[in-house]
């Protein structure tokens, strides 16, 4: 019987545990790392040299994007990035490249436009410290 009650009792701890755990996760903002790997490396490679696992069977080469602040005099042209990555408005998107804005504001972890644009701006922030020196 001591042994149930214990069991019991880390069955509930660990319950709680749970959910204060799932509740740290749906607190925490968008990972730009984590999205980079899963939404833009196979095109622009792990390293963002534009060397992805399908890059050769584009029609347009993917952009190094380490090389973007050195392309721009010096500084991170973080509002061009962020319209790139978004593809909606008018921006400069390659045809190749998804509107990623769209994508995201559909998807169910980023719902919306406001999430999207948090979303596209952790995005962003990472790629910012990609940048070669």
């Amino acid at each position: 019987m001591k042994t149930w009650g214990f069991l019991t009792a880390v069955m509930g701890i660990a319950a709680v545990s749970l959910v204060v755990v799932g509740a740290q996760v749906q607190l925490q903002p968008y990972s730009g790392s984590a999205d980079y790997q899963a939404y833009c490396s196979a095109c622009h490679g792990s390293e963002a040299r534009g060397d992805g696992s399908i890059a050769k069977s584009l029609k347009k080469r993917p952009a190094d994007l380490t090389q973007m602040t050195k392309r721009n005099s010096g500084v991170f042209p973080d509002e061009k990035v962020f319209k790139t990555i978004d593809g909606r408005g008018g921006s400069a998107h390659d045809a190749d490249m998804p509107s990623w804005g769209e994508v995201f504001a559909k998807s169910s972890e980023s719902a919306g436009p406001e999430k999207s644009a948090a979303r596209i701006d952790a995005l962003v922030k990472y790629l910012q410290t990609l940048q070669v020196k």
